[in-house]
């Protein structure tokens, strides 16, 4: 009886055998990689979009502590009379249930409401961290650094009127945000009942309008960016991607925005209509047509 050797080994494969496997694993690894990124960019997008409308309904929450006024913008606090110029987040903090990450969007990761004020904020507003503060946890407290430190999501506050414009008391009113005009601010505030459309007016979107250069502490504030001296935030044809907002192409070269009645679109900026005919930033729709929001 003639007896041969096995050239493979029991149970064993051949190096041809693990080169198929393995080409077989990268190629599956190829295929589905991209589609995983692309389901965990749709989930960011949706936790976004959820964190907007939570927001939506702790205005409407302030609105009623407040006899329908909405929340301001900003405003002026004067805890131990020291000056604060405080942020929205603050003055929503406890009616969106103290949870600073709502105002973020996880697809977000330089502007962090809810690590704090971290040494990229103070780089951006020029400035260093000391040892006065737990900095970590710099978040829905009145501080004067709070404004300094950027949150995933901004409020709508684009036609904003600056003290220093010429004739400020002429501007007409149309924030739906506004700011007290007992803190020596212009804009003055709004009521829910002075909303002519909430279906068409933005309230918050992704990111803010606030550069290393101009406005570096307001990196939670959607408003009309000039260059120093140029008065032009009350006209129309306010366009995110003009002037380089870094939120406004963030979920696949687009937005989320949530509207005043608390539905969120997904927009490009060039789709914002801010015209002559309408403007979705403005408590008054036609704005730009006419004066029919008197100052208060």
């Amino acid at each position: 009886m003639s007896l041969t050797r096995s050239t493979r080994a029991s149970g064993g494969f051949t190096l041809i055998e693990l080169l198929v496997v393995t080409a077989i694993i990268s190629t599956l690894i190829s295929i589905l990689l991209p589609s995983v990124a692309s389901v965990r960019r749709l989930a960011q997008g949706l936790v976004c979009a959820s964190n907007q409308r939570q927001l939506a309904m702790a205005v409407n929450y302030y609105a009623r502590s407040n006899d329908d006024w909405l929340n301001p913008l900003e405003d002026y606090v004067y805890p131990g009379g020291v000056q604060s110029e405080i942020t929205f987040r603050v003055l929503l903090y406890d009616y969106a249930g103290r949870v600073p990450k709502l105002f973020d969007c996880p697809a977000e990761s330089r502007a962090v409401y809810a690590d704090g004020l971290t040494a990229l904020d103070a780089a951006y507003g020029g400035f260093a961290l000391d040892g006065s503060y737990e900095w970590s946890k710099l978040f829905g407290v009145v501080h004067p650094r709070e404004r300094w430190n950027a949150s995933g999501i901004g409020i709508a506050g684009v036609h904003w009127i600056r003290n220093s414009d010429p004739h400020p008391e002429l501007r007409v009113k149309s924030m739906p945000f506004g700011r007290q005009l007992d803190s020596g601010y212009f804009d003055g505030m709004t009521r829910m009942d002075e909303i002519r459309m909430p279906y068409n007016l933005v309230w918050f979107g992704d990111g803010g309008s606030g550069t290393a250069d101009l406005w570096a502490s307001d990196n939670w504030w959607i408003k009309y960016v000039r260059i120093p001296n140029d008065y032009g935030q009350g006209e129309p044809g306010f366009n995110r991607i003009l002037q380089d907002d870094y939120g406004c192409w963030r979920h696949e070269s687009s937005a989320n925005y949530v509207m005043a009645d608390g539905h969120y679109e997904k927009l490009n900026a060039n789709d914002i209509r801010c015209d002559q005919q309408l403007c979705r930033w403005s408590i008054d729709p036609y704005l730009h047509q006419s004066d029919s929001i008197i100052y208060p």
